[in-house]
């Protein structure tokens, strides 16, 4: 009867109004996530549009089973007819609602939209063994490519040259020395790729030269020449052949970073051509272009920047005893693109899951030789945030208010607490890479890190420098950095003398001797607050291999060459941080079978 058919009809108006609400709570919900996760990649105005069409598409159906399940039960209501009419539309209003309700669970049960972050692209393959281009020449234009290169590298350095002979004739005049500081900077920066890479390794050492040289030579790391525009577009139609109105729906023309081999623009590529595939979200990228040469040059400079260091070592306190052959392919290999590519995957597989540490995706699609596009990383360059705070550190010895001293104060404090939490997430980084990975970023300067205050993460960039050591060489390294760390005498010189490839006959007592004073000055007789500075203690130990004639095997010094350099960011970072003390545990924890010996 009409009567009873009544709550029926209220009951399918509620279950209704039932639908519409949630469909509008769901379709909202997934409106702003899109709008929250598109601004990131596509820009306000696309995901702005993505989310209201999905909430008009989705929103829509629910909205219509359920206003088809309120109008049949309101029309069974109304029906004077049979019984079997009444149970007709009644069953169409529940099927029509279990419709809606079906459409709500599955909603709702939808995968989550994958954060960018998170998007796998295809492994780019690891590129077989680096061959110079200088291999395959000719002697003649071998001996013609030497002599230009010689010639132009003395009219760089010549300015320089003169300058320093002034110098040591008025070696207390500030202005000559500001004058010779520029000078520097200008010839490292004409000379090209291999001398920018050593001015940028030794801005990393604060403890072997004067704060201005260290200030000059940090320039080094994001201040290297750029080539012109011209030059970019037809490296990028030769490579990937097209040009860059056709890949991009955006272009900065002027590169945002230029480094020693090659320099960065940022775009947003256009849709079909995103990382992940037509109409996926990796469109925000930057783009990295060889530098027109830099490869030709390097290969010979290495050799004249060799006979450099030995001429210096005096000034400079360093040496390198080892075989500079297997080192110099490690760094030769930055000038091939595809090695960066495939190493950044590797580094990102490595450590996936951990959230404070990123690293830009790469597609084997948008990798060649000279060009490699990969994933915008937000952030600000680490060696841009210790300026920014060191500006206010001499500011504060100003005369100031008491207002203004309480700000900068407060400024002084927030850095150290922000360098010593970078310097614990960096070192905690290089150590699993070293002892965990066997596989360790080689060129770890502050220009190559970037840090996001916003989401608390650092972006590692320029993976094209990359170590590893030896299989069966691991174990013995992990006993050797145990032992250099505790000071352990016997066992340094053993796994010395086991790395050494010298042909010659080494006096044990001898060098047993000059490990003894080494440890004793840098550990045994440092004050109990005091932190060792390991990467004066591995040149002293370097010294005296060198004395014993010594050379170490290649792998082995690459990888405490890059312990040095990611030693001095972190004592850059904070100056009381002890990596020896603090890499006994790492070392414990992934090499175990260490102390069983």
């Amino acid at each position: 009867s009409r009567t009873n058919c009544q709550p029926a009809r209220g009951a399918g108006q509620s279950f209704a109004m039932m639908l519409r609400r949630v469909s509008l709570r769901c379709n909202v919900g997934r409106g702003l996530g899109g709008l929250r996760r598109g601004s990131a990649t596509t820009g306000r105005f696309a995901a702005r549009q993505e989310a209201t069409q999905n909430l008009r598409q989705l929103g829509g159906a629910f909205r219509s089973s359920g206003h088809v399940a309120a109008q049949l039960l309101a029309r069974s209501a109304s029906e004077a007819g049979s019984h079997s009419a009444l149970l007709r539309n009644s069953a169409k209003a529940v099927l029509f609602g279990a419709s809606g309700a079906g459409i709500v669970w599955l909603a709702w049960r939808q995968p989550a939209e994958i954060d960018p972050d998170d998007v796998e692209l295809p492994l780019v393959p690891e590129p077989g063994a680096f061959v110079h281009p200088y291999e395959e020449w000719s002697w003649y234009r071998r001996a013609w490519f030497a002599v230009k290169r010689s010639a132009f590298l003395a009219i760089v350095f010549a300015p320089l040259a003169c300058v320093s002979a002034v110098m040591l004739a008025f070696p207390g005049s500030a202005s000559w020395r500001e004058y010779w500081l520029d000078t520097m900077l200008v010839c490292t920066q004409r000379a090209g790729a291999a001398f920018q890479k050593f001015g940028q390794w030794l801005s990393m050492r604060p403890d072997m030269f004067p704060p201005d040289v260290i200030e000059v030579l940090s320039k080094l790391r994001s201040e290297a020449p750029t080539h012109s525009l011209e030059v970019s577009q037809r490296t990028l139609r030769e490579e990937l052949g097209l040009e860059i109105h056709e890949l991009f729906d955006e272009f900065q023309e002027e590169p945002v970073a230029s480094g020693s081999v090659g320099q960065v623009y940022r775009g947003l590529l256009r849709p079909e051509f995103a990382l992940d595939g037509p109409g996926g979200k990796l469109r925000d990228v930057a783009v990295k272009i060889r530098h027109p040469g830099v490869a030709d040059s390097a290969f010979m400079d290495l050799s004249i920047l060799w006979k450099v260091v030995d001429l210096s070592q005096k000034f400079l306190h360093m040496t390198m005893p080892f075989d500079r052959g297997e080192f110099d392919e490690v760094i030769q290999a930055q000038m091939d693109f595809t090695r960066e590519a495939h190493n950044l995957q590797k580094f990102a597989r490595n450590f996936k899951g951990e959230r404070s540490i990123r690293f830009p995706k790469v597609s084997p699609t948008y990798t060649t030789q000279q060009v490699l596009i990969e994933t915008w990383a937000e952030g600000q360059v680490i060696s841009h945030i210790l300026e920014d705070f060191d500006n206010v550190k001499k500011a504060s010895g100003e005369a100031l208010s008491t207002s203004t001293a309480e700000a900068i104060s407060a400024v002084l404090e927030k850095k150290r607490a922000l360098q010593s939490k970078l310097s614990r997430v960096l070192y905690d980084m290089n150590m699993k890479m070293m002892v965990r990975d066997n596989f360790v970023h080689g060129d770890l300067h502050g220009g190559n890190i970037l840090y996001c205050e916003s989401h608390n993460h650092v972006t590692v960039l320029d993976a094209g420098i990359a170590t590893s050591l030896d299989p069966p060489t691991v174990a013995p390294f992990g006993h050797f950095l145990h032992a250099l760390c505790s000071g352990h005498v016997d066992n340094i010189v053993a796994y010395l003398h086991e790395f050494n490839e010298s042909k010659l006959t080494l006096d044990i007592a001898g060098f047993k001797e000059d490990i003894q004073g080494i440890t004793d000055k840098f550990i045994h007789s440092m004050p109990a607050n005091a932190c060792m500075n390991a990467a004066d203690m591995f040149g002293e130990v370097m010294f005296s291999m060198q004395r014993h004639g010594m050379q170490l095997k290649g792998d082995v010094a690459s990888t405490l060459f890059t312990i040095s350099i990611s030693e001095g960011l972190i004592r850059q970072l904070d100056p009381t941080f002890d990596v020896a003390k603090n890499a006994i545990p790492y070392i414990v924890t992934h090499m175990p079978d260490v102390l069983s010996r």
